[in-house]
């Protein structure tokens, strides 16, 4: 039941897949240094955290599959880092280690910008949501989080950024979610509480029908963040509310690196409107996720033509060394054709001068 539901909403995915997370911190720092805790941050995707029961923290799977590492962060040594070479992409967090990832259970957890965290979590109290993790700082200028649920369930990360935050690299693979879902019984009614706390609108809608119903896309303005739609009742309670979308160069080689590393395929590969392709998989224990990007990674560049080698030059110098040669025989052979004629005009006058004279 669960493949039957996810084929049908994954072909609505793409519709809105126009707005990559790529937007980081660096959009809000046009000149100068934008304080990350100003209201440009108020609902941007900030960060997200591997939730697990991998006693790894997701180590070996998001290795194999999207080339992270993982290490202990130098801030808290029960608190893994996950890097895509030397620039973080997301945290981690072990289930039975962790207080929140107890709380939460397996999951990815995406934290969500406010400029004052108080103000977000009263207005989440107002409206019926609840906090499940409180107000927690970041060392010394790293802002400070905390976790809610809406009033249906899903749970959310809050983030107020430190005063000390500054932009960050645009690139697919410093901010590798492109997308987020949410499965909602009512989704109207939770997109409303989503703009009572992040300031979201509902920008677009595209009707599918049947148990999904209509496909409600939201953001900021004319951008497109998200997607939401009808929670099936078939729909595991563990199945994620929320669901992140990572970029990979090939779905195709993902979903193998995937499988290979012990994770599970639900659903796909298969193509979504714009020529993009996409998979949804449990990873190697558990945590549902979804992939997005090309088939396959594109091809290298062709390799520019080898210049030409130097032999060419040195044929054009015997070339010009063969005409200088042929100018100077043709030279020679004028010069002894001409000398004949000096030497006979020579005797000529010689005779001339010995003839005797007449008249004696």
């Amino acid at each position: 039941m669960q493949l039957r539901h996810l084929s049908r909403h994954t072909q609505v995915e793409s519709f809105a897949l126009c707005a990559l997370e790529s937007r980081t911190f660096a959009q809000f720092r046009e000149k100068g240094d934008l304080l990350m805790s100003s209201s440009a941050v108020l609902g941007q995707f900030l960060w997200h955290e591997l939730l697990t029961a991998d006693p790894a923290a997701g180590a070996g799977f998001y290795s194999k599959v999207l080339g992270w590492s993982a290490q202990p962060w130098e801030g808290n040594a029960d608190y893994t880092m996950l890097s895509h070479g030397k620039v973080p992409v997301g945290g981690a967090r072990v289930v039975g280690k962790d207080a929140l990832a107890s709380k939460a259970g397996p999951n990815w957890l995406t934290y969500v910008g406010v400029p004052n965290i108080e103000a977000a979590l009263a207005a989440v109290k107002d409206k019926g949501g609840q906090v499940i993790h409180p107000v927690t700082g970041v060392g010394s200028d790293g802002g400070r989080y905390a976790v809610i649920a809406d009033p249906q369930g899903a749970a959310i990360g809050v983030y107020e950024p430190g005063a000390g935050m500054s932009g960050g690299s645009a690139d697919s693979a410093s901010a590798p979610v492109v997308w987020h879902e949410l499965t909602a019984e009512d989704p109207v009614a939770a997109l409303q509480f989503y703009k009572d706390i992040f300031g979201w609108e509902v920008v677009g809608t595209h009707p599918m029908g049947g148990d999904v119903g209509t496909y409600y896309l939201f953001g900021k303005g004319t951008t497109q963040m998200g997607g939401a739609f009808v929670r099936g009742k078939h729909l595991a309670p563990s199945w994620p509310r929320w669901l992140v979308y990572l970029a990979v160069p090939s779905v195709t080689a993902a979903v193998e690196a995937a499988k290979a590393a012990g994770g599970q395929v639900l659903n796909g590969p298969h193509q979504v409107p714009g020529g993009n392709w996409i998979a949804q998989v449990i990873d190697s224990h558990g945590v549902p996720v979804a992939l997005h990007g090309p088939k396959e990674a594109a091809a290298a560049a062709p390799k520019a033509p080898a210049k030409p080698k130097q032999k060419v030059k040195a044929k054009t110098v015997v070339k010009s060394k063969v005409k200088a040669k042929a100018k100077t025989k043709s030279g020679k052979k004028a010069k002894k054709k001409a000398a004949p004629q000096r030497k006979a005009k020579t005797k000529v006058r010689a005779k001339a001068r010995k003839a005797p004279r007449r008249g004696k």
